[in-house]
């Protein structure tokens, strides 16, 4: 009956020591997640400051800081509402951009692609004169501009317009030829 007792008590013991090993390993990877988080943030409101700086120096007036706009999406008939936050609003010479400053070593760059939809959704939310894309790794400045090429059926509309205008023209000058303009 002892060693049954004993076979028990180290199932119990192995269960309950791997319980609490479990535990321990739970709480010291959340301990270093939350401290890699709080090194980001930390890295991330420094540059932030320090762009704020820069974009001074450059002659920017900065018009709002983490600003959010609300945009409504709707899919079928039930619609999502959703925030977009900019880093930045500022302006100069007259003109309002939106900057997006970044601080990471993963996209600071334009031609990365979550940071390209990034600034055209900016872009469409806001309508900007221009992007502003402050790379603080490198203390770079980049006005970004997107251009879209012309439709189809934009281009089509503009055709259909000329022949509209083309004809009021042709039947003006018909009328002056024909009646003499009006003698």
């Amino acid at each position: 009956m002892a060693v049954i007792e004993n076979k028990i008590f180290i199932l119990f013991f192995s269960l309950f020591a791997g319980i609490i090993c479990l535990f321990i390993y739970i709480k010291v990877n959340h301990w270093i997640n939350s401290n890699k988080l709080k090194k980001r943030f930390s890295r991330s409101r420094i540059a932030e400051k320090e762009a704020e700086k820069l974009l001074q120096k450059k002659g920017y007036t900065i018009v709002d800081i983490q600003k959010s706009k609300p945009i409504l999406i709707t899919i079928g008939d039930k619609i999502h509402r959703y925030l977009i936050r900019i880093d930045y609003l500022v302006r100069k010479r007259g003109k309002v951009y939106v900057v997006e400053v970044k601080s990471g070593e993963k996209n600071p760059y334009i031609t990365n692609r979550e940071t390209r939809r990034q600034m055209l959704e900016y872009y469409l939310a806001y309508q900007p004169n221009g992007i502003i894309l402050l790379n603080m790794r490198n203390k770079s400045i980049s006005e970004v501009k997107f251009q879209f090429e012309k439709t189809s059926r934009q281009s089509a509309w503009i055709i259909k317009l000329g022949y509209f205008f083309a004809g009021i023209i042709f039947t003006l000058f018909l009328y002056f030829l024909l009646y003499g303009g009006g003698k």
